[in-house]
Parts: structure tokens; C-alpha cells; sequence
């Protein structure tokens, strides 16, 4: 009897063992189905974040071809702008060149103290200057020059178009 006690109680040792392992792997399937669920979660939260950044990534892909179209927008108003000023330059200058022609002349137009005007003709294309002031007085010569140059001074004011 010995032999089926002894086989026996090495059986019910076997069935304790067989217990104590099926409670072992299913508390490790416990075990690894938690750890599956965190993995899945975190997987969840890192996909979160990744869409979050792709978006804000694609935000600022955006904006920079935005900005960029802006930028070339302001490197073409300022071409056109120096492409002005450089006018208005040419213009200036001229404007200058023609206030100092007139400066000269007024200036030159001046003998001895005394201002010459001429008249001009347009009879048969032909043009005839005759000095005629010459007893004009220096009053009269200061009120010619000053005029002169208020006319100068309203042409310089006008706009050019």
C-alpha cells in the first residue's frame, strides 16, 4: 500500500505543483495583459502627440510659405520704389539744373546794375529780341528778379506728371 500511498502523495504533490504553476502563468498573464494595456495606452498617447505635432507642423509649413510670399511681395513694392526714387532723383536734378539756368540767366540778364528784357516776335518764324530797358531803375529791376524767382518757386512746387 506503501507504493500507492507513496504514488499517490507524489501525484497530489504533482497536482500542487501543476496548481501552483497554472496560478503562477495565469497571474503572469495578468501580468503581461497589464503591461500589453499600458504598452497600447502609451502607444495611444504618443499617436495623440504625434498627429498634434504633424499638425502643428503642417501650421507652420503655412505660415513660412505665407511669410515667404510676403516677403516677396515687399522685395517687389521695394524695387518698384527704388525704381521711383531713382526717378524722382533724375527729376530733382534736373529741376535743380534748370533753377540754376535760371539763376544764371537772371543773374547775367543784369548790366550794370540794370535788367534787359526782350520781346519776341513770332512774325513769319522770324525772331526779333529788342532791349528796351535800359533806364529802368534798380526798384523796378529788384521787383523783376524778385517775381522771377517766386515763378521759379511755383514751378518747383508743381507736381510732374
Amino acid at each position: 500500500m506503501m507504493d500507492k500511498e507513496t504514488t499517490l502523495q507524489s501525484i497530489s504533490e504533482e497536482n500542487k505543483m501543476l496548481k501552483s504553476e497554472i496560478n503562477n502563468s495565469g497571474k503572469a498573464r495578468e501580468e503581461v495583459a497589464a503591461e500589453v494595456e499600458g504598452a497600447e495606452a502609451a502607444e495611444h498617447e504618443a499617436l495623440m502627440k504625434l498627429g498634434i505635432v504633424m499638425e502643428e507642423a503642417d501650421k507652420s509649413n503655412k505660415k513660412a510659405a505665407r511669410v515667404a510670399e510676403q516677403l516677396e511681395a515687399a522685395q517687389a513694392a521695394n524695387l518698384e520704389m527704388e525704381a521711383e526714387l531713382r526717378r524722382l532723383k533724375v527729376q530733382s536734378d534736373q529741376w535743380r539744373k534748370a533753377a540754376e539756368a535760371a539763376a544764371a540767366m537772371i543773374s547775367t540778364g543784369n548790366n550794370n546794375g540794370r535788367l534787359t528784357e526782350r520781346t519776341v516776335s513770332l512774325d513769319n518764324n522770324n525772331y526779333m529780341c529788342s532791349p528796351y530797358a535800359e533806364d529802368m531803375d534798380d526798384d523796378f529791376q529788384r521787383k523783376k528778379n524778385g517775381n522771377m524767382l517766386k515763378k521759379i518757386g511755383v514751378l518747383w512746387k508743381k507736381p510732374q506728371k
